[in-house]
């Protein structure tokens, strides 16, 4: 899988007749085109084996990027080619290669893409493959949209969250309720991604009612969304979509550093990655990430602190095997975002200060503990197959106590509260286990992949409410009151899921197609009064066909769908089915070979079934013919307009929509907490005049949203516009940087609760 050395590209003519000045110290090669890339504002892509125990004699003095890299080169057996738009590769030198610095290397056109490994692999913003498909072929070759926040866009926006992460992410509305600390969760496509996502493409469930995983952005490498129906790779799941993100992990040309950030709210933060070989052996490689933090937040007395480390190690048992093992451990102790009531009803809670709390400091807490232990094992066979198994160990413990108002008294300014508290104790085993192999039948090529994997989670789940708060002033509060923890209820979760599946791609020329089908079984057992099980089974599948033209524009067609359990019975004690999914796909991609363009607009129909409704002759029961329908268009993209300004855009229409009811009223209304429009744009700018610098900025907008309704009324909340920028400077040496959220403190809300204020964070990063 190539790693790449990513900086803004220059084009083929500049990249010529530039000359920058260099200072390049001698020493290990990887580390040195790490610096010469960032320097010359070049994209360069390299295995590690290719830099692996080679040194260079450095670069001082003035050259042109060309000659940059021949120079640097010198005496390593490697030369610079140069592909379309001024990005390079590394290849095998020619035995009568010239070494003199100035040397002029041929221009060299590379049209046909490699494979892309089952990695994700991405050059600047643009993404060249994902992990979640399971197939490691390019993004340009698979026949639906998939977007990819890549390890450059993370650095230059700096997110605090998964969530922030994908707020430039077409078709991903994040922010739904406001900023939480509690739960880490998006609508895509118009469905919930029920705040439960993937990493290295094993699941990470959410913990009972109130929580989830959140892992730490400084572990992660990219993350990645599946649109539409993605049960064919993972089983069960939300129709609209799955989100994947990828750890970092041991590289042979891994750049050490330390980090320190400042920001609102009396926040502080370290971190450190670390990695390179054990023992200078380059068979068994480890890195370490280590995050400490210690902050205030927007409630009154608040705090969102935390720890973690998450160390990795590398082991190549030969050039054929290798074995990945990693872990995590996080603490974090965190504050509730304040819960006031329907500010639709109550319209003078907009008014009320960012700081002040419905709770109370001395009871609300949150508190979650994180650990996971796992590996990922690959063995490539004699005979061509390639067999890989990703296994990991999991637990979550949440401790969860918060005080809410509910309505407001005659006065308007008297809150009537109540308290809630919950423990959460969940336990998850899952492992994926699966052989790939490359087949030629006669012209065609056939990629097969056939997999098991098995999902196992166990919970306690302790819940409990309380309704003996005394109320509260909102002009005038009074914190710090002796309020009782209310008593829990507890239940016992055991899920068990175990799918069999197939995934295969077909190339014939220029004409690719993908048929997958997979087969799932799920037992779920829950104990508390009294006990339920549900046993379901579905079958699943996707199917598309692309043309990829020889100028980098394919069009594509593809129909994927999905199941999702129902927890719940009928009137006459049936268990619900899973609820449903279908999606009808028509897009188009464009990705020139060697540029940095990645262009996609798609068509979507989407469909949800067996959507519970109330049942018509038993007012108090449910049945299942309900049905939700989400047709729309997404366009995305990254781009260079200019040489040096390279742009992500992003824009969604979406017409989220209930079309079977047995409330006749809700029948044609927009879904809740969705948008019809969405739009964003970030500028990235590195002037070539001053290597290093960037000045980056963007604009978010969404549009009205539903956020609970009835019979006579539906409530909106506003549609808003936000800014954000990135300052950053760069060397070989350190990164000092200033990225603000929300640059004008828009005010916004999300449902009921109040959107992210402007938010200012400086941080320096020193590599060595």
């Amino acid at each position: 899988m190539p790693v790449l050395a990513q900086a803004q590209a220059a084009n083929a003519q500049q990249a010529g007749v530039t000359r920058l000045a260099y200072s390049i110290p001698a020493g290990p090669l990887a580390p040195a085109l790490r610096s010469l890339a960032s320097a010359a504002n070049v994209l360069l892509s390299y295995t590690p084996d290719q830099a692996s125990g080679k040194s260079t004699a450095g670069l001082q003095g003035q050259y042109t990027p060309q000659a940059a890299l021949a120079a640097l080169l010198a005496g390593t057996g490697l030369q610079a080619v140069e592909l379309e738009a001024g990005s390079y590769v590394l290849r095998a030198a020619p035995a009568v290669a010239s070494k003199a610095p100035d040397a002029v290397m041929p221009l060299i056109t590379v049209k046909a893409a490699a494979d892309a490994g089952e990695g994700t692999v991405s050059r600047a913003y643009v993404p060249i493959s994902v992990a979640a498909t399971k197939m490691g072929t390019p993004l340009i070759e698979t026949p639906r949209a998939i977007s990819v926040v890549t390890r450059e866009q993370i650095k230059t926006q700096a997110p605090k969250s998964i969530e922030q992460a994908l707020a430039y992410t077409a078709g991903v509305l994040t922010d739904v309720t406001g900023a939480d600390v509690r739960m880490s969760g998006a609508t895509i496509r118009g469905f919930s991604d029920g705040s439960s996502y993937y990493q290295d493409g094993l699941k990470l469930l959410s913990a009972g009612s109130y929580g989830s995983w959140n892992s730490e952005m400084e572990d992660l490498d990219s993350v990645e969304v599946i649109k539409g129906p993605a049960s064919v790779f993972y089983g069960q799941g939300r129709p609209g979509g799955m989100i994947n993100v990828t750890s970092k992990l041991p590289s042979a040309d891994h750049v050490n550093s330390v980090g320190v950030s400042a920001g609102r709210y009396q926040r502080y933060q370290m971190n450190a990655d670390l990695g390179g070989a054990v023992a200078g052996k380059d068979d068994l490689l480890y890195r370490v990430t280590l995050t400490g933090r210690d902050a205030n937040d927007r409630p009154v007395e608040s705090k969102n602190n935390r720890v973690s480390i998450s160390p990795s190690l590398r082991w190549d048992l030969s050039a054929r095997t290798s074995l990945t093992v990693l872990g995590t451990y996080s603490q974090e102790r965190g504050t509730p975002k304040p819960w006031w009531p329907s500010l639709f009803v109550y319209p003078q809670i907009k008014d009320l200060p960012v700081s002040r709390t419905a709770g109370d400091p001395s009871f609300d807490s949150f508190d979650r503990d994180t650990r996971a232990l796992g590996y990922m094992f690959e063995h490539a066979t004699g005979n061509g197959w390639k067999l890989t198994q990703n296994l990991r160990y999991a637990t979550i413990k949440v401790d969860y106590q918060h005080i809410y108002a509910m309505a407001l008294l005659a006065d308007g300014r008297t809150a009537t509260r109540g308290s809630l508290a919950e423990k959460v104790d969940g336990r998850t085993w899952t492992v994926d286990s699966r052989a790939q192999k490359d087949f030629r039948w006669g012209e065609i090529e056939h990629r097969f992949v056939a997999g098991i994997d098995y999902l196992k989670y166990k919970e306690n789940d302790g819940l409990g409410f309380g309704w003996d708060v005394p109320n509260l002033d909102i002009y005038l509060p009074v914190y710090h009151q002796a309020i009782a923890v209310p008593e829990l209820d507890h239940t016992d979760t055991d899920l068990k899921q175990t799918g069999i599946y197939t995934l295969n791609q077909f190339k014939l020329g220029p004409w690719v197609a993908n048929a997958s089908l997979r087969h799932d079984r799920a037992r779920s057992t829950q104990v508390n009064a009294a006990t339920t099980r549900i046993d379901e089974h579905a079958t699943t599948g996707s199917a598309g066909v692309l043309y990829l033209f020889d100028n980098g524009v394919a069009p594509y067609a593809s129909y994927a769908t999905s199941f999702d359990p129902a927890t719940g019975r009928d009137f006459d004690g049936k268990a619900f089915q899973p609820r449903k999914g279908k999606q009808v796909e028509l897009g188009i991609k464009y990705q020139p070979a060697g540029t940095s363009t990645m262009l996609t607009a798609s068509l979507f129909d989407l469909t949800q079934t067996n959507v519970t409704t109330p049942d018509p002759l038993h007012p108090r029961a449910s049945i299942q013919t309900g049905e939700v329908r989400s047709t729309g268009l997404e366009l995305e993209g990254t781009f260079k307009l200019l040489p040096e300004l390279s742009v992500l855009a992003g824009y969604t229409y979406l017409d989220p929509r209930t079309t079977k009811s047995n409330h006749a009223y809700e029948i044609g209304r927009q879904t809740l907490q969705t948008t019809r429009h969405a739009a964003s744009v970030w500028l990235d700018y590195r002037p070539m005049a001053v290597p290093g610098l960037m000045l980056a900025g963007g604009l978010r907008y969404r549009g009205s949203s539903p956020y609970n309704g009835a019979a006579n009324a539906l409530y909106m909340n506003d549609p808003y516009t936000l800014a954000d920028i990135a300052v950053a400077y760069e060397t070989a040496r350190y990164r000092l940087a200033l990225n603000i959220g929300n640059v004008f403190d828009k005010k916004y809300f999300g449902g009921i609760f109040r959107g992210a204020e402007r938010e200012a964070l400086l941080s320096l990063k020193v590599y060595f």
